[in-house]
């Protein structure tokens, strides 16, 4: 455990409450048996491959951001002192609640589908400054994960963008605090980008005492201009539909 940390890294009760996914609308369930067809198209338009897990480098705007990782620490470290008034993730998105259906894991919505939750970036403002205006950003949060979360496996929506997490906070103490992507395990390192495509099955764990925080972005994939011009549309889609509005109502 690193100097000054120690307080900040005893576990606190998770929140009694659990929430469940709304019934989802024939709409969404059309468009994501549609969203497969589209992922295929896309994934041949890739610039970069089509594997589960890329090198950092892909997204050479990520290397502004990694020297400043220790700034963006110490600002997760604050938030940590005071985290149980983070929200529950599944409680501000209601689509995800099959994955997050209690309070252990909880995000700090920054920027989504060019929205911005102001009041949050007041609160970690190193991390405001240095994502905005950054090339390609789709959305930006602060991850915690409490212990004991365990979050099943499940697949993002789309091949238009990738995810990205920069570890600021990991636990040092025994247990998992891992992510298998595509059935393969990694280990995040803090101030270390780890790129992956989310339309591969995911699943992550912390069975440690301590949290773990992630700066999470989800940036656009390099592709061909086709690719991008079905990505862009896509990205104007969900940034009108109600799995967008909801997150916005409850932030």
């Amino acid at each position: 455990m690193q100097e000054g940390s120690e307080d900040i890294s005893r576990p606190q009760p998770a929140g009694e409450e659990r929430y469940s996914r709304p019934k989802q609308s024939l709409g969404i369930r059309i468009g994501r048996e549609l969203r497969h067809p589209a992922n295929d198209f896309l994934a041949g338009k890739s610039l970069i491959g089509k594997q589960p897990v890329f090198p950092a480098e892909v997204l050479p705007q990520l290397a502004l951001l990694t020297p400043e990782w220790r700034a963006f620490r110490e600002e997760a470290l604050a938030l940590l002192e005071d985290r149980a008034k983070v929200p529950a993730f599944g409680k501000i998105s209601p689509d995800h609640r099959r994955i997050a259906s209690d309070g252990k894991w909880k995000s700090l919505f920054l920027t989504g589908y060019g929205f911005r939750a102001e009041q949050n970036h007041a609160q970690v403002p190193r991390i405001s400054a240095a994502i905005e205006g950054l090339e390609g950003l789709v959305t930006a949060f602060l991850s915690i994960m409490e212990p004991g979360t365990h979050v099943p496996s499940h697949r993002g929506l789309t091949k238009g963008w990738l995810n990205c997490h920069l570890p600021l906070v990991l636990p040092e103490g025994q247990g998992r605090c891992e992510i298998s992507i595509a059935g393969e395990i990694h280990q995040w390192r803090e101030g270390e980008w780890l790129v992956f495509d989310e339309t591969f099955p995911h699943e992550v764990w912390n069975t440690t005492a301590e949290p773990r925080v992630v700066l999470f972005l989800q940036v656009r994939r390099p592709m061909k201009l086709p690719g991008r011009l079905l990505a862009g549309l896509f990205y104007h889609i969900i940034r009108r539909s109600r799995f967008v509005q909801d997150v916005r109502k409850r932030l």
